[in-house]
């Protein structure tokens, strides 16, 4: 869960670097921070975040308050989400309750609390599945178990951690556009799931101890995707 992509909007930036850096002692790497309405939108358009830490309140620089910006997010977007905000009145518990969120700290806020609101959010994201037919039958396969894919004409081979590679008939950027949060493009006949990155160079990407190339097309965007990948 540590390579999960959070966002926090918090209009008061001291607010928000201060859970930024909570959420980076406790382990989670890639924590991005908003200060409004529009930022968060912007953020959301390049990245694909698991968890959002939204303030209610965000100011008078946000056209929008923290409730009415997720009910937007989630016309658009799948994502857990925690409020994190001073305003505990009925009204605001109520209208917050219509968004069934995975939590709800009240400042001031200690950082245990953060903590435990966060595990339990992400602990709650369903596992994704790749649904394939294979002699009849319909199977799934975690694609937390996939480290990467390679086409060959119209099919794609998924590698996959203590299992034979799977054949399917299927683009990559059909398979890409069906679990976009986890798989970057290397090369015009590869995807690589970000949580198997082991390392790179200029023309290589080591995924789950293997090496594949770099393709100097994607270079650029995978730079981008894995500044905040811890690499082990």
């Amino acid at each position: 869960m540590k390579q999960k992509k959070i966002l926090i909007v918090e209009d008061e930036l001291i607010i928000a670097e201060n859970l930024r850096f909570i959420l980076n002692e406790y382990g989670y790497k890639f924590v991005d921070v908003a200060i409004d309405d529009i930022e968060a939108q912007q953020l959301f358009k390049k990245i694909h975040y698991d968890l959002v830490l939204m303030d209610v309140n965000l100011g008078e620089n946000s056209a929008l308050d923290g409730i009415d910006l997720i009910k937007l997010l989630q016309t658009k977007y799948s994502f857990v989400f925690i409020y994190v905000t001073a305003n505990a009145d009925k009204n605001t518990l109520e209208k917050a309750k219509n968004t069934n969120p995975s939590g709800y700290v009240v400042k001031p806020f200690v950082n245990n609390a953060i903590y435990a609101n966060v595990e339990m959010a992400l602990f709650s994201i369903k596992e994704a599945f790749f649904l394939h037919v294979y002699k009849g039958m319909q199977q799934q396969v975690p694609i937390s178990k996939i480290t990467h894919a390679t086409s060959e004409g119209a099919y794609i081979y998924l590698s996959i951690v203590d299992q034979d590679k799977l054949l399917v008939r299927k683009s990559l950027i059909e398979f890409k556009e069906l679990h976009p949060n986890f798989f970057i493009r290397i090369h015009n006949s590869i995807l690589v799931n970000r949580n198997y990155i082991n390392g790179h160079t200029s023309q290589i990407v080591k995924v789950n101890s293997v090496q594949l190339p770099l393709g100097r097309a994607y270079k650029k965007v995978f730079l981008e995707e894995i500044k905040k990948l811890s690499f082990s």
